[in-house]
């Protein structure tokens, strides 16, 4: 069931102003359902909330929380390269939680978003009940050494085009982005084509954020989060947690299962045929798996 089809529920949408941008944000699901609501941090950094609306069949037992973190989606763009560092959406969480009264909830992140949610988590913040590190990665020379791996799986003359341009700094060129699409079918999303619904409007990607902060591309992470490293602060992290990969996600299951022996209160779930989008290409299996987690919480 998709966030469309969603036949039960309310959504309301609006903006927050935070400090001199408005950012945006969408309630899937009516307040005070009994149970705690979810509060969903996107990846990227820069891709917008509208590829995680499968998560809106949750709001079937509870208010689901989306939001466009700065810089894209359908919240401001700012044209300023200080802007773009870890501590601005730190400090962007605390705010959206603050503003929408979200008091006491669950938490996921996805990708960046899971980075997000582990430098949030290392904060203290009160009232957050469990988390979810969906594809999360936790360490950016441990997942470029992966990813490495994964790339060498590509075809012969596939990988050598991609490292040429990675090695050269072309890696903003067609010919370079045209050697990514395997990459991508690979170990992004698996499906023939990305489903309309859950695309960003136009324009919404932040490519600003996403190259500064990431880099060149999903396979290679060359921004100023590059040396970015949380392994042996994971312990620190003493809620119960939910760990996600897919089979052939590119936050390959070794990293996932690292997360879950750091994390001593933690689980962990391995989608097989699926890839960093497990949300999507698994849609009715993973949002039952978030499901039976986020009540098993509530109910200890």
């Amino acid at each position: 069931m998709s966030y469309y089809n969603l036949k039960m529920t309310q959504t309301t949408d609006g903006y927050l102003q935070i400090g001199n941008y408005k950012i945006y944000y969408k309630k899937v699901g009516p307040e005070n359902s009994g149970k705690k609501p979810l509060l969903v941090l996107h990846g990227g950094p820069g891709s917008a909330h509208n590829y995680m609306l499968s998560l809106s069949t949750l709001a079937t037992d509870r208010q689901v929380i989306f939001y466009d973190q700065l810089g894209c989606g359908l919240s401001d763009r700012p044209d300023d390269a200080s802007l773009w560092t870890v501590q601005t959406f730190v400090d962007e969480v605390a705010e959206v939680r603050r503003q929408l009264k979200l008091t006491d909830i669950h938490l996921l992140g996805h990708s960046w978003g899971g980075m997000l949610a582990i430098e949030y988590l290392l904060t203290q913040p009160k009232g957050i009940r469990s988390a979810v590190l969906a594809s999360a990665m936790i360490s950016m020379p441990l997942y470029q050494a992966e990813v490495e791996l994964l790339k060498q799986e590509l075809p012969k003359d596939v990988y050598e085009a991609m490292t040429a341009h990675e090695q050269a700094g072309t890696t903003d060129t067609n010919a370079y982005h045209e050697q990514l699409k395997l990459y991508n079918r690979q170990h992004i999303y698996r499906g023939e084509k990305f489903p309309d619904e859950y695309a960003a409007p136009k324009d919404g990607f932040g490519a600003k954020v996403y190259h500064t902060m990431w880099g060149a591309s999903e396979a290679y992470a060359d921004g100023t989060l590059k040396d970015w490293d949380k392994i042996d602060e994971l312990p620190k992290i003493t809620i119960p947690t939910l760990i996600t990969s897919g089979q052939y996600d590119e936050l390959t299951p070794h990293q996932a299962l690292i997360t879950h022996r750091q994390i001593k209160n933690s689980q962990i779930e391995i989608f097989t045929a699926a890839s960093h989008s497990a949300h999507i290409e698994r849609a009715e299996d993973y949002c039952t798996i978030v499901s039976d987690f986020l009540q098993s919480v509530e109910n200890s």
